[in-house]
C-alpha cells in the first residue's frame, strides 16, 4: 500500500490536505535528518512538533522499518503509520518505548481507522501527547518534551559556536564590556532565528545567503529584524557567525516555544553571569511547559465573550505563560475565523511586560514563530509594569509568576511578588480570572497579610496548588492560584487543592505523566477568611488534624519555655570552662533526634553567659539582635530539658525535631528550649511529641516557612498522657539511647513505630485516620503514590453537556442536569476542575460508570446560526479543493 493511500483514508477522520506535509523533515542530531512521506498535523498553518499528530511512511524491509520507529520520536508524533507491500503497521510512539498496536492486510485496515476514528482525530492526539487525556490508546505523554530537548541540544551546540566566533572576531577589535556581550548574544540569536524562519517558509530552498536572507526578514518583520541591530558592529560580525553555524540543519520541526525554553535552560547557562544578574536582581524564573500549560487550561476561559478575553502577563520573561495562554484562545476560535483574522485577533488579546530586555525579546520571537507567516503586531513589551498605574483595558484574564524576590525594611517586609498581585487585584475585570504563581510563603507571612485579605474577599478561589522547590530553580517552594474576581464570595464554594511533593518519584510523575499526588476538594476559603491574619493553611489530612486541636491544652500550657540564647557569628567562645562561663551549642549542626549526637557533644563550647554590662552593650553596639535571656537561665540550667530544631527544608513534611539533653547544655537560638511544668508529663513525652508524624504533619500545615515560629509551636495540643503512657516513653527512650549506642538502625526504627504508635492512640486516632497520616508520610517520602487514575474501556463512554444545579457539601456530591439524561446526582470526584463545581457551571464531559471525565466549559460561538452554516460551507469547499 503506498503513503499516499493512507493519506487519503486519514481524510475521513479530518485530515484535509492543508493539515498533511509531504516529505517532510526532523533534524535528529547535528547530521543526522529523517525524512517521512508524510506528516498530518492538528493545525493547517503551525507545522512542527507541537501539532504533529501522525507520521506516514512507505519502508522496504525490517531494517528501515526499525529506523523509522526508533526514531519517529524526535518528530513528536505519537502516531507512526508505516507500510510494506500489503501489510499496513500502526504503531504508538512514546518517548521512552514504542508499540505496535496494529498490524493489518491494507485492505482491512480502513475498519481499524473507522472503529477507532476518534482517537485518531487530531484534538484527541494533541491532547494525548500533553498528558491531557484519561480517555486514550495511545500514551504519548513526554513525547514533546523529548523533541525539544533533542533539538535544543542541536541549537546549544549552535549557539555555543555562533557566539564564540562573535567573542573572537569581536575581541579581535576592541575590548568587550557586558554591553557588548548582550548585543551580540542578541545578535547570534536573531541568526539562528532567521535560519529556523527560512526552514519554515522557503522549505525547498537551498542554504541561503546570510545577507539576503536577513533582507527578506527585515523587509517582512521590520519590528524584529533591524538593521541598528544586526549590523551594529557591521557585516563581518554577521558574516563570522553565520560562517560557524551549520547552515544545512533543517530546523522545520521546531516549535514556537523552543526559543523560550533554550534561551532559560540553555542560553542563560552558557552566560551564567547574566543568568546569576537576572535571577538575583528580579527573581525571575522560568516556567515550565507543563505548568504553563495546566495554568491556562484550568481557566475556564469559555465562560468569557470571545472579544473580551485579553491576556496580561506583567512578567512574561521568555513567554512561557502568554504562549500557553494564546494556543488557548486559538483553539477556541480555529473553527470561525480565518488564519488572518485569526492573528489579529490573537495580537489584540495578548499583552506581555518584564523587565528583562533580552527576555522580552525571546518572547517576541517566540511569537513570530508561533504566528508565522503573518508574525507582527505582538504586544510584548520591555518595561516595568510596577511603573503603571494604570492598563488601557481591563483584562479578563491575568497569568503571571512575578519574582519572589522580598526586602526588608526595619519593621516590615515586602515581597516583590505582591506587589505585583496588588496590581493585578486592581485591574482585573469583574468576573475575571487570575492564574498566578508566587512564593509558598505568601499563605502565611506577615508581609501578605493585606494582599490574602484583599483576595479572600473579592476572588472565588477556584484551586490551590502547592509546589516543591525543585520545579524552578531557586529551589523556592511555589503555589499556583486560579480564582475568579467577585463582588460576592459563596461560603459554601469549595477549592480545588492539588499537591506536589519534592520527591523524585513525584517529579518525574509530574513532569512525565502530569500527575500530582494529593489532589482534593476542601470547603475551605471561609475559614482562611476568618483567621486574624487571613492565613491560608491546608492538609490532605485535614480531618484528622482538626480532632486532635479539639484537645484543651497546648504545648505552652503543659512546660516553660524559651528561645535560645542569640549572639553574633563573630563571637568568640572558648574551647574551656571558666567561672560563669557555660556550655554553649551554638548550632544545629550534626542535630539528631531524641538524644545529644557524639558530633555534637564534641563541638560544645563555652560561653561567658555572666559577662558585664559593659561587656554586653559593647556587642549590642554592632549586633542589636543579641539577646541572653537571663530571665529564663533556670530553663537552660534545668537536668533536664528539650530543644527542639526549629528550621527545616521548605516543602518537607519532617520540619520539626527534638531531642533531650541531660547536660545543662546553653543553647543557641537555633532551639526552642522546653521544660515540662505538668507531674502528669515528662520530658520524654514532649520529645515523642515533637518527632511523631502527627505533629509533624500538624506543624507543617500550619508553618510552610524554612523557621517555624514559637507561637506555632506553643499552640501544639497535647494528649492526655497516663501512667501507662509516661511508663512506655521511658522505657522505649532507653532502647533509642542504647540503639544509638550500638548504631542499630533496625532497632531505631522500631522504637520510634512504636512511639508514633503510642502518638496516635494519645489522639485516639482510629485505624482509618492512622492509615491516612502513614500513607500521607509515605507519600511525601516516596514510598507510595497516591492512586489517582481509574482504568476505562474508552469504548463505552458517553457525551453529555449540562448545567450543575447544586452542590452538596455534606455529602460531596452535586447535581447536574444533562441535556442528555435529566437531573443527576454524582459523587464529586478529584477529576472534577475547580472552575465545575460552581452552580451554574456549563459543561460537556465523557460519562462513564456514572461519573465525569474530561470536563470542559461549554463552548459558544459568537457566530449566529447562518454565519456558521456559511462558514463550514466553505471549509468543505476549500479541502474539496
Amino acid at each position: 500500500m503506498k503513503s499516499v493511500e493512507i493519506r487519503n483514508m486519514l481524510g475521513d477522520l479530518g485530515y484535509s490536505n492543508e493539515h498533511f506535509s509531504e516529505d517532510y523533515t526532523v533534524q535528529i542530531d547535528g547530521t543526522s535528518v529523517l525524512k517521512f512521506d508524510y506528516v498530518a498535523f492538528s493545525d493547517r498553518y503551525i507545522k512542527d512538533i507541537s501539532t504533529s499528530c501522525i507520521a506516514i511512511q512507505e519502508v522496504d524491509n525490517l531494517q528501515e522499518e526499525n529506523l523509522y520507529v526508533r526514531n519517529a520520536k524526535y518528530m513528536a508524533t505519537p502516531v507512526l503509520i508505516l507500510t510494506q507491500k500489503k501489510r499496513v503497521h500502526i504503531w504508538s510512539i512514546a518517548s521512552n518505548n514504542q508499540t505496535l498496536i496494529k498490524d493489518d492486510d491494507e485492505k482491512l485496515i480502513h475498519m481499524y481507522f473507522e472503529k477507532n476514528r476518534f482517537e485518531f482525530m487530531s484534538d484527541n492526539l494533541i491532547e494525548a501527547k500533553m498528558g491531557l487525556r484519561q480517555i486514550t490508546i495511545f500514551e504519548a505523554a513526554g513525547l514533546i518534551d523529548f523533541s525539544r530537548d533533542a533539538t535544543c541540544k542541536i541549537l546549544s551546540e549552535e549557539f555555543a559556536k555562533g557566539l564564540l566566533a562573535a567573542k573572537s572576531y569581536l575581541k579581535s577589535q576592541k575590548n568587550i564590556n557586558n554591553r557588548d556581550m548582550n548585543n551580540i548574544t542578541s545578535i547570534t540569536m536573531h541568526i539562528i532565528s532567521a535560519l529556523i524562519i527560512n526552514s519554515k517558509i522557503n522549505i525547498n530552498n537551498s542554504v541561503p545567503n546570510v545577507f539576503e536572507l536577513l533582507d527578506e526578514l527585515s523587509f517582512k518583520y521590520k519590528e524584529y529584524f533591524s538593521d541598528n541591530l544586526m549590523f551594529k558592529y557591521g557585516r563581518e560580525l554577521v558574516s563570522e557567525i553565520y560562517s560557524s553555524l551549520n547552515v544545512s540543519i533543517n530546523y522545520q520541526s521546531v516549535d514556537h516555544e523552543l526559543l523560550g525554553y533554550f534561551y532559560e535552560s540553555t542560553l542563560l547557562q552558557l552566560n551564567k553571569k547574566k543568568a546569576n544578574t537576572i535571577r538575583k536582581e528580579f527573581g525571575i524564573y522560568y516556567t515550565p511547559k507543563i505548568l504553563s500549560q495546566e495554568i491556562a487550561n484550568s481557566i475556564p476561559i469559555e465562560n468569557i465573550p470571545v472579544f473580551s478575553r485579553k491576556v496580561l502577563d506583567g512578567t512574561c520573561g521568555s513567554g512561557s505563560l502568554l504562549l500557553s495562554a494564546c494556543k488557548r484562545l486559538e483553539d477556541l476560535i480555529v473553527y470561525e475565523m480565518d488564519e488572518f483574522s485569526r492573528h489579529d485577533y490573537l495580537t489584540k488579546m495578548i499583552a506581555g511586560y518584564d523587565l528583562d530586555k533580552f527576555a522580552s525579546e525571546v518572547a517576541r520571537l517566540s511569537f513570530l514563530l508561533y504566528s508565522l507567516p503573518y508574525g507582527n503586531k505582538w504586544n510584548v513589551k520591555a518595561g516595568d509594569l510596577l511603573k503603571l498605574n494604570s492598563v488601557e483595558e481591563s483584562p479578563y484574564i491575568i497569568m503571571g509568576n512575578p519574582p519572589y524576590e522580598e526586602k526588608r525594611g526595619e519593621k516590615t517586609r515586602k515581597q516583590k511578588a505582591t506587589k505585583f498581585l496588588d496590581k493585578y487585584i486592581d485591574w482585573l475585570h469583574e468576573d475575571g480570572y487570575i492564574g498566578i504563581i508566587l512564593p509558598e510563603s505568601f499563605l502565611q507571612n506577615d508581609s501578605s497579610i493585606f494582599q490574602r485579605k484583599n483576595l479572600l474577599e473579592n476572588f472565588d478561589i477556584l484551586e490551590l496548588w502547592s509546589l516543591p522547590g525543585t520545579v524552578f530553580e531557586n529551589n523556592c517552594s511555589t503555589i499556583v492560584i486560579i480564582a475568579q474576581k467577585k463582588k460576592q464570595i459563596i461560603n459554601e464554594n469549595v477549592t480545588k487543592i492539588k499537591i506536589l511533593t519534592r520527591n523524585v518519584n513525584s517529579l518525574n510523575n509530574y513532569f512525565k505523566l502530569q500527575k500530582w499526588d494529593f489532589i482534593y476538594f476542601a470547603n475551605i476559603q471561609k475559614n482562611w477568611s476568618c483567621d486574624i491574619n487571613y492565613k491560608m493553611n491546608f492538609s490532605p489530612i485535614e480531618g484528622v488534624l482538626k480532632k486532635i486541636e479539639m484537645r484543651e491544652q497546648t504545648l505552652n500550657d503543659v512546660t516553660d519555655n524559651i528561645m535560645g540564647v542569640m549572639l553574633p557569628s563573630y563571637y568568640e567562645f572558648s574551647k574551656m570552662q571558666f567561672d560563669g562561663w557555660v556550655p554553649y551549642i551554638s548550632n544545629a549542626k550534626d542535630f539528631q533526634k531524641y538524644y545529644l549526637s557524639d558530633k555534637m557533644q564534641d563541638e560544645i563550647k563555652y560561653l561567658n553567659y555572666d559577662m558585664t554590662i559593659e561587656e554586653e552593650k559593647k556587642i549590642k553596639e554592632t549586633y542589636r539582635g543579641m539577646r541572653l535571656r537571663r530571665k529564663n537561665r533556670l530553663i537552660y540550667e534545668a537536668k533536664s530539658k528539650v530543644l527542639i530544631k526549629m528550621s527545616s527544608t521548605p516543602g518537607e513534611l519532617n520540619c520539626i525535631s527534638a531531642m533531650i539533653d541531660e547536660n545543662q547544655y546553653f543553647p543557641s537560638h537555633s532551639f526552642f528550649a522546653v521544660v515540662t511544668s505538668d507531674d502528669n508529663i515528662t520530658n520524654e513525652a514532649i520529645c515523642a511529641l515533637i518527632n511523631s508524624k502527627l505533629i509533624n504533619s500538624y506543624v507543617r500545615k500550619e508553618c510552610v516557612k524554612r523557621t517555624i515560629p514559637t507561637d506555632v509551636v506553643r499552640k501544639i495540643p497535647i494528649p492526655v498522657f497516663n501512667d501507662y503512657y509516661i511508663n512506655q516513653f521511658k522505657i522505649i527512650f532507653e532502647k533509642i539511647k542504647e540503639a544509638y549506642a550500638d548504631e542499630d538502625d533496625v532497632v531505631l526504627k522500631h522504637a520510634e513505630n512504636e512511639l508514633n504508635d503510642l502518638i496516635y492512640n494519645a489522639y485516639e486516632l482510629t485505624e482509618e485516620e492512622i492509615q491516612l497520616v502513614e500513607e500521607y508520610y509515605n507519600i511525601y517520602n516516596g514510598n507510595a503514590s497516591n492512586k489517582n487514575d481509574e482504568k476505562i474501556d474508552f469504548s463505552t463512554y458517553t457525551n453529555v453537556s449540562g448545567q450543575v444545579e447544586d452542590i452538596d457539601v455534606d455529602n460531596w456530591a452535586c447535581k447536574v442536569c444533562l441535556l442528555e439524561n435529566g437531573e443527576t446526582e454524582i459523587a464529586i470526584d478529584k477529576s472534577m476542575p475547580g472552575w465545575f463545581l460552581r452552580k451554574g457551571a456549563e459543561f460537556s464531559a465523557k460519562m462513564y460508570n456514572g461519573k465525569l471525565y474530561e470536563i470542559k466549559p461549554l463552548v459558544y460561538s459568537y457566530l449566529n446560526d447562518d454565519e456558521v452554516i456559511s462558514f463550514f460551507r466553505n471549509e468543505l469547499l476549500q479541502e474539496g479543493e
